[in-house]
């Protein structure tokens, strides 16, 4: 009894954590999606420069020039959600010292187009909070990590609209060395926990976006698209597809690293490079700048007006930017971004052959994402917001096949 009594008791604890955590992320993207708004629709309509190869230039190399800066003088941040996991599990906490630090450093990429997702800031500033919490309220070890998992298990599953997600992403295995681990209670009472945080940040996001707006998400497809024979006859050549796509990623990845590792003690010209190239590229291709998922929904209601040669160059472009900006210092997410060249990649396809859109974009990025991600649960979550679920089988099936496809050696540890 006294154990179930704790239990609930630390259930409760997550919910208003998790709805604390809900509230962080909503004002966070709000202050984002005002920001991009600023720079990319307003402003530019008020000079008069909307199109404006200047404009774009201009406006990428402040970005890149206030990037540099702010890492020179409080280091590289916000660190990659793996970064955070590996603190927390080699420490048992995260820094909570400088979060309104770590917040500057997670929106100024994004405010100023970079190819990127918000988690990665995100999960940063929310394992700090965490760890805050837990040293007010005296927790050491495990207690703290569990208290971290649950916050950010609130944290993705508010940024992806997905209560599954964060619990999923939480509970299934990084790599093949790490196992299922009992840290505060069992399994199940985990899972309950880490409900009880996702819970009060999806419904806390839910009220404030109601009440004042914002939010994030990605687009969905309707039921209404073909699912037979003719579709699955594709199959394997959209899974191959897919590989390619995903090894396109790793392959930008090696490339610009080993630039960003030349301009490494020269952080102000390397962000400024990025945002260059940031720019010259997204003022030439549409649809490659920012995260994605507001331009995915436009590439889902127009793509069969694209050309199949014009999906292809959107989806490599932003795989190419997505590295890039990671690379030259503009730190954020890929998940977004990768998601999104799934999805142009799937419907060029789809172009080409005649079949149906949705089916070709479910393979695609079943298989790119759990290529790279190598966790096919985490992947069928989050794909599952942009599918209704008739779509689990080809979306399980693409991504449990992909994630047991080795990798290339000069690509498995990343």
């Amino acid at each position: 009894m006294k154990k179930i009594i704790s239990i609930v008791a630390f259930g409760i604890l997550s919910f208003i954590l998790g709805a604390a955590s809900g509230a962080i992320v909503w004002l966070i993207l709000k202050i984002m999606d005002m920001g991009i708004e600023f720079f990319w629709t307003w402003l530019p309509e008020k000079l008069n420069a909307d199109g404006s190869l200047i404009y774009f230039m201009s406006v990428c190399l402040v970005g890149g020039c206030l990037t540099g800066l702010w890492q020179k003088k409080y280091g590289p941040l916000p660190d990659e959600l793996p970064v955070v996991l590996g603190k927390i599990h080699k420490d048992g906490r995260y820094p909570y010292d400088k979060l309104h630090i770590l917040a500057v450093s997670a929106l100024l990429p994004l405010i100023f187009g970079g190819t990127l997702g918000p988690e990665a800031g995100l999960t940063g500033i929310i394992a700090g909070l965490c760890c805050l919490v837990g040293d007010k309220l005296r927790y050491k070890g495990e207690k703290v990590a569990a208290l971290v998992e649950t916050g950010m298990s609130a944290t993705l599953g508010v940024i992806f609209g997905s209560p599954f997600f964060g619990i999923i992403d939480s509970l299934e295995p990084d790599n093949k060395s790490e196992h299922y681990k009992t840290k505060l209670v069992g399994k199940k009472a985990r899972i309950f926990v880490y409900i009880c945080g996702v819970a009060g940040g999806m419904l806390t996001v839910k009220g404030l976006t109601a009440i004042l707006g914002g939010g994030m998400g990605l687009p969905r497809f309707d039921r209404t698209h073909a699912y037979g024979i003719e579709q699955w006859k594709w199959i394997i050549p959209l899974m191959i597809i897919g590989i390619v796509g995903a090894l396109t990623y790793l392959v930008f990845n090696k490339l610009t690293s080993m630039v960003g590792n030349k301009l490494k003690d020269h952080i102000i010209i390397r962000c400024m490079l990025g945002g260059a190239v940031l720019a010259l590229i997204g003022w030439y291709v549409p649809f490659t700048m920012l995260s994605g998922e507001t331009d995915m929904g436009t590439i889902m209601a127009d793509w069969q007006a694209m050309s199949v040669s014009l999906l292809i160059v959107i989806a490599v472009c932003k795989l190419f930017l997505v590295n890039f900006c990671l690379n030259m210092g503009w730190r954020g997410g890929s998940i977004f971004p990768i998601i999104f060249s799934g999805v142009a990649i799937g419907f060029s396809f789809a172009l080409l052959v005649g079949m149906d859109g949705a089916y070709a974009v479910a393979v695609v990025c079943g298989t790119m994402y759990g290529y790279i991600m190598r966790k096919p649960v985490t992947v069928i979550a989050v794909l599952l917001l942009c599918f209704p679920v008739t779509y689990i089988v080809p979306l399980g099936i693409s991504a449990f096949v992909a994630s047991k496809i080795p990798m290339p050696h000069c690509f498995a540890e990343r």
